[in-house]
């Protein structure tokens, strides 16, 4: 039996990574060997990817048919690291774990046009970066992840089973493991839940996200007193909009247009209800579905035929843990990586005392 187990290869199987520290071992997919073998379905319409950034796919078992809203997929090392914006709100994270993350080389910046390219409304959103003050990404930190493709999990007299395809054989393997910690996207673990049979044919499935929109503004307008935003300078806009994950000096050549980017969170909440029907998730139409849900890509809360995720694993086995934006109710509009941060620590902080 191995005790910690953490599927996944992005920021949330990082954070956990590093706050459990040298006993816990991660596996992730680094690539799309193992799904391209198992024949898996590419989704096209949920891919994200940025002219600069590392081209990678969708698969899965679920297909997607998605016309008001969208959800998103990066099946590489790094997920969602490889393209964001890095935003983090440090008021309230613990004093112990700002220092951990230094001590792993990761830097809160604070935000300025000079150097980050943006400002904000909130005092207390800084960003991620590297010492070479490039947007932290998953790929950046000293972490060893074993490059394998989460099969299925199934539980067996009260103990937790993973199926493993390795990437180097693709043979199938299978593991006791204690704690099961699952950090992984939102459309992997629903491919995950389905094809592991928890899962089924008919279930609702539901996220929230607070309402968010991009405006276009001059860089010394007035902020909105209603939301929570984040301005980005025309240049470092640009930058973002290309998956340019540094505020570089070609970049500051255009420093001198007076124009911005304002990123705005509004404390209203949208839901976005979906089912499954023959292998295909679609959107449950009427009139408080939200159109263009999805638009922060800061959808989370996922509920299972009303049921929060986190409750919905517990029963299935008290061991098995989630992280990353499925498993939190975002409190705050703005950044979430805080609040995905808080919510892991919270989560070992049970576990582990």
């Amino acid at each position: 039996m191995i005790k910690n187990i953490i599927i996944g290869a992005g920021f949330s199987a990082a954070v956990t990574k590093i706050l459990i520290g040298k006993d816990a071992r991660i596996i992730g997919s680094l690539d799309h060997i193992n799904a391209k073998n198992k024949n898996l379905l590419r989704r096209k319409s949920i891919e994200c990817n940025k002219i600069f950034s590392k081209k990678t796919f969708s698969y899965g078992t679920l297909d997607f048919n998605l016309k008001n809203g969208k959800l998103h997929d990066r099946l590489t090392l790094g997920g969602n690291s490889s393209i964001w914006g890095g935003k983090i709100n440090l008021k309230k994270i613990p004093t112990k774990i700002i220092k951990l993350f230094k001590k792993k080389k990761i830097f809160f910046k604070k935000l300025s046009f000079n150097t980050t390219g943006t400002i904000s409304n909130n005092k207390n959103i800084s960003q991620l970066q590297i010492k070479s003050g490039e947007i932290l990404q998953t790929q950046h930190l000293p972490i060893k992840i074993q490059n394998g493709y989460l099969e299925s999990f199934f539980i067996n007299k009260n103990k937790i089973y993973i199926i493993i395809k390795n990437s180097k054989n693709l043979k199938s393997q299978k593991i006791n493991v204690k704690n099961l910690f699952l950090c992984i996207g939102s459309v992997q673990l629903l491919d995950l839940l389905y094809r592991s049979k928890f899962l089924k044919e008919k279930d609702i499935i539901e996220f929230s996200e607070f309402y968010h929109k991009y405006k276009w503004n001059f860089i010394n307008s007035p902020f909105k007193k209603n939301a929570t935003t984040v301005r980005y300078h025309f240049c470092r806009a640009l930058g973002h909009f290309f998956g340019i994950q540094s505020f570089s000096k070609f970049l500051k050549l255009l420093k001198f247009i007076p124009i911005c980017v304002d990123q705005n969170f509004y404390k209203k909440k949208l839901n976005y209800k979906l089912h499954i029907k023959n292998g295909i998730v679609l959107e449950n139409i009427n009139k408080k579905n939200s159109i263009n849900f999805g638009q922060s890509i800061h959808y989370c809360n996922m509920k299972i035929n009303n049921i929060s995720i986190n409750n919905f694993l517990s029963k299935i086995n008290p061991n098995i843990f989630g992280g990353g934006m499925s498993f939190i109710n975002q409190k705050e509009p703005g950044p979430i990586s805080n609040e995905i941060i808080l919510d892991i620590h919270l989560k070992l902080a049970k576990l582990l005392n």
